[in-house]
């Protein structure tokens, strides 16, 4: 028979152990909370932050090349629209207004995956005819652009540089060089492309997937390229991989290189097309001031 001090001893262990057993499932229900709340913030920000706080990306750009007449200027890049998202749009529009650029330039891909209705149509042009800059604003294609594509950039003042260049000039007759190429081409006429390149003048060269870089940058000494196509991967994780690297942009896959003395800025682009999602990779345009140095 156990005597009383047994049976108290065994009673406390039986309190010990539904004790340890509750502090268990607190600490598992705060593990699980913490998990819950996480996610929830991590789906919040990667389907809403990630995807429409814009940042602009400022960079001074330097060369002894430039002419006097353009120290100072403004440049806006911006591309990758995939226009689905009107607020958006309209905060890409305000932000390039409000730093009052002298060029801007679009690299690609206005339009999404889905039909454009009138009405978004509409909506479109009404703000890309809101963009004004002082040396005229350029664009080249990229694979979602179509010909109401071409007719949406046309109707909102942008000159699409297919294969072909202008010298854009500044209050004097020393120009700069604008060259647009067309990376949907299977063969892309460079030849046409550079017609009257000269390597001494400033030489800003924009097309729309940047691996094709590589296929010009040995024969033409271009000052500055700006590309787009890749947003930056849409699912980067440092230093471990881009989850949504595309066809022709899976070399150059970050947001800045310098090729010999070129310098080359990837935009990640404002809308998405893989994934509805951007995790380290938000939409951006890149904004740069163009300095002359002797």
């Amino acid at each position: 028979m156990n005597s009383r001090i047994e049976l108290n001893k065994d009673k406390q262990k039986d309190i010990d152990r539904e004790k340890q057993a509750e502090k268990v499932k607190k600490i598992v229900k705060m593990i699980v909370i913490s998990f819950i709340i996480i996610f929830l913030l991590t789906f919040f920000y990667i389907t809403n932050i990630g995807t429409t706080s814009l940042i602009v990306n400022e960079e001074a750009i330097v060369n002894s090349k430039l002419p006097e007449s353009f120290n100072g200027i403004k440049v806006i890049q911006f591309g990758d629209l995939h226009y689905n998202n009107n607020n958006l749009l309209k905060d890409v529009v305000d932000a390039i207004i409000k730093r009052n650029p002298d060029l801007i330039i679009f690299t690609g891909d206005l339009l999404g995956n889905e039909t454009l209705t009138p009405k978004n149509r509409k909506k479109l042009v009404k703000e890309l005819k809101r963009l004004n800059s002082t040396l005229g604003k350029y664009a080249v294609l990229g694979e979602s652009d179509n010909s109401d594509a071409i007719s949406i950039l046309v109707d909102c003042g942008f000159k699409v540089l297919d294969d072909s260049n202008e010298f854009i000039y500044n209050e004097s007759n020393n120009p700069i060089m604008l060259v647009g190429l067309n990376t949907n081409n299977d063969v892309i006429n460079y030849d046409k492309a550079f017609t009257n390149y000269n390597p001494n003048i400033y030489t800003i060269t924009i097309f729309h997937k940047p691996d094709y870089i590589d296929n010009f940058i040995k024969n033409y000494k271009i000052d500055l390229a700006l590309a787009g196509h890749s947003h930056l991967g849409e699912i980067r994780i440092p230093y471990l991989f881009n989850l949504a690297s595309k066809d022709k942009a899976s070399k150059y896959i970050n947001s800045y290189y310098e090729i010999n003395n070129t310098k080359f800025y990837i935009t990640s682009g404002i809308g998405t097309d893989t994934y509805d999602i951007r995790i380290n990779a938000r939409p951006s345009i890149n904004f740069f001031r163009l300095r002359k140095t002797t």
